[in-house]
């Protein structure tokens, strides 16, 4: 026990009084924040617990009076009830799934432009009633909530019908036919 004693005072009179009052809890304010930062509010509870801990040794050591200890145990645990407030700010999420798809989406969407010089002539009988029901499920498929992927493949295929709306050739149908079978797979895949 003496060993023990010795050892305590030995800590106490290596360690200047401020860097053991104040160490514990300059490094809780740091980790607190970079947890809060990092949306890890589970690891704070441990942290600082441990962090009290090796403040109430490192002041027991320097002063060895129970009622100096007591305050600074108390002072801590205001100081960490403090610090837990950091994870109420909201702080950005990197990283989520829909923020880069969002991302991704405002990126690589180009619009598509229709050209000045495209003919106005009525559509064949059986293109329209194709065109008619491609754009019909197709504005289903915008109510619905996309991925942006699917999203950005829906406005291509909404400026490519809206493209060929009135032209009757022969590679437009076959445009026509490649758009509704997307719009197929696209209701299938979101259960329309």
């Amino acid at each position: 026990m003496k060993e023990f004693s010795q050892f305590l005072q030995l800590i106490g009179e290596a360690m200047p009084d401020l860097v053991s009052l104040l160490l514990c809890p300059v490094l809780l304010l740091a980790a607190g924040l970079a947890l809060a930062v990092f949306h890890k509010e589970k690891a704070y509870l441990p942290l600082a617990i441990g962090l009290g801990g090796a403040g109430a040794f490192l002041v027991g050591c320097e002063v060895g009076a129970s009622a100096v200890l007591f305050i600074y145990v108390a002072a801590y645990v205001v100081f960490a009830v403090l610090v837990k407030l950091l994870f109420l700010i909201p702080f950005p999420v990197r990283g989520s799934k829909e923020g880069r798809e969002a991302e991704l989406y405002e990126k690589f969407r180009v619009p598509l432009e229709v050209p000045a010089d495209a003919e106005e002539e009525p559509p064949a009988e059986g293109e329209s009633v194709r065109l008619e029901h491609a754009l019909s499920l197709l504005e289903q498929l915008k109510k619905c909530n996309l991925s942006a992927s699917d999203r950005l493949e829906a406005d291509a295929i909404g400026h490519t019908l809206e493209r060929v709306k009135g032209s009757p050739a022969e590679e437009d149908r076959r445009t026509v036919n490649d758009c509704l079978s997307t719009i197929l797979k696209l209701t299938a895949k979101y259960k329309l």
